[in-house]
C-alpha cells in the first residue's frame, strides 16, 4: 500500500479523470506507473546513442 499526499485540487483532477475514463483512481495510478521506465540504466541501454565503448 502507498499513501500519497495530494492537494485538494490535485485529488479532484485525478478523481475527475478517473471518473471520465470509467476507472478507479488506483487503476489510473497503476496504469501510469506501468508506463514509467523501470530504471535509468534500462532506458540508457536501449538508447540508439548508447555506447559501451567509453
Amino acid at each position: 500500500m502507498l499513501r500519497v499526499r495530494l492537494s485538494e485540487k490535485e485529488f479532484e483532477a485525478l478523481r475527475e479523470y478517473a471518473e471520465s475514463t470509467d476507472r478507479q483512481i488506483s487503476e489510473v495510478i497503476r496504469d501510469y506507473i506501468k508506463r514509467l521506465p523501470t530504471s535509468r540504466l534500462d532506458e540508457d541501454a536501449h538508447s540508439p546513442t548508447h555506447s559501451s565503448h567509453g
